[in-house]
């Protein structure tokens, strides 16, 4: 605690010597908690039976916005994010980090967890998560010789990767780029105190390169429509053959509101190995290769009851290169959310064929969430 304090005071020091001032600013905390229940059941070869348990999210949110003295915009904050498995690292470490200098529709960023990205799937807006069902796959109902997990592709953004960026806004939307020097989140150099290099050595899969992502966000001046596109480039991990790639990701999507209904659709595609969440680790450890392409479409269907209630529909497909997957993976998802004001409770099932591409693999899944924000 000494050694922190005397670093702290030294970096204010250093500070104050900069001629830096406290400016006018405000300064809010906020934060969202969650609490669920999960349930699954399979029907495969292995007969691996049923799973269910309880999930948990929380974060604790500090921002602060004002103005420089050269009359900049300026916003900056960190967030502590403790889900079900997290400790310290690297949700606490890495989540939602950000300064921000803003000139007119011009933004500057440093940080990570905050710059705009597709992180998730817009299809299934009013459902729980992402639409690969991976609570059925490594490590629950759904686990088996090979540790199968959902093949439907996840976002492969690198915005959860401490980086620095621009954002510009026009009349139709934001524009992105971002670029990350070191794919690693879970260590960082400290400041004044052990500057040095702490990625593990190349022969590690924890070892990545650097990494670029372009996107877009926005209405296309069509009132009603929210679409995005973004293109991820970059963060090779370790070179462990020759037919190793880099991560590549595509992803685009759009969704439509017309009164009370919203008609969305997904495509997505990505190359390499996926970040983040580990959807092809056992696959790729399996075959021996990075360089596994997965495809995937969604398309999905809200309906606002009214002010309270909601109901969803999603559909989603994928398929993969991998030697394993020798079948399109395809999921019903039907959801219902309903607003209590300050609570509110979300239930969705899902319904899996050919779960990771392998043949007669299913699994169907339940989930119910209550959540809050303050």
């Amino acid at each position: 605690m000494t050694n922190k304090l005397r670093l702290s005071t030294a970096i204010i020091g250093s500070l104050a010597g900069l001629g830096l001032s406290a400016a006018v600013a405000q300064t809010t905390v906020s934060g969202n908690a969650a609490f669920g229940f999960f349930a699954g059941s399979t029907d495969n070869a292995n007969k691996n039976g049923s799973y269910s348990a309880m999930t948990k999210e929380t974060q604790i949110n500090l921002a602060t916005k004002g103005k420089l003295n050269n009359g900049m915009d300026y916003a900056a904050g960190f967030s502590i994010e403790m889900d079900g498995p997290d400790t310290v690292a690297p949700a606490a470490h890495a989540e939602g980090n950000y300064i921000e200098i803003t000139s007119g529709n011009t933004t500057f960023h440093v940080g990570a967890d905050r710059i705009q990205n597709g992180d998730g799937h817009i299809t299934n807006a009013n459902g729980i998560g992402y639409l690969g069902q991976d609570g059925l796959g490594a490590g629950a109902v759904l686990a088996d010789a090979t540790g199968t997990r959902s093949i439907y592709p996840l976002n492969g953004s690198i915005y959860s990767f401490f980086g620095t960026g621009l954002i510009q806004k026009t009349g139709f939307g934001s524009f992105s780029l971002y670029y990350v020097p070191n794919m690693t989140v879970t260590v960082l150099n400290e400041i004044a105190n052990g500057a040095t290099a702490t990625a593990a050595s190349s022969t590690t899969a924890t070892s990545a390169g650097d990494a670029m992502e372009i996107g877009f966000k926005g209405d296309l001046g069509v009132k009603g429509l929210a679409s995005y596109a973004f293109y991820t480039a970059g963060g090779k991990v370790a070179e462990f053959n020759a037919l190793d790639k880099d991560v590549k990701t595509y992803n685009i999507g759009a969704a439509y509101t017309v009164g009370n209904v919203t008609a969305s659709a997904q495509l997505i595609k990505t190359e390499g190995l996926q970040s983040g969440h580990g959807q092809q680790a056992a696959n790729n450890a399996t075959n021996g290769t990075l360089g596994a392409e997965l495809k995937g479409k969604s398309v999905g269907l809200a309906y606002a009851v009214d002010k309270e209630l909601t109901l969803g529909l999603a559909y989603a497909k994928a398929d993969s290169n991998e030697a394993l997957s020798v079948r399109d993976e395809k999921t019903y998802i039907a959801s219902i959310g309903y607003s209590l004001g300050a609570v509110g409770i979300k239930a969705q099932v899902a319904d899996v064929t050919n779960y990771a591409g392998l043949a007669s693999n299913d699994g169907k899944a339940a989930k119910i969430l209550m959540f809050t924000s303050f």
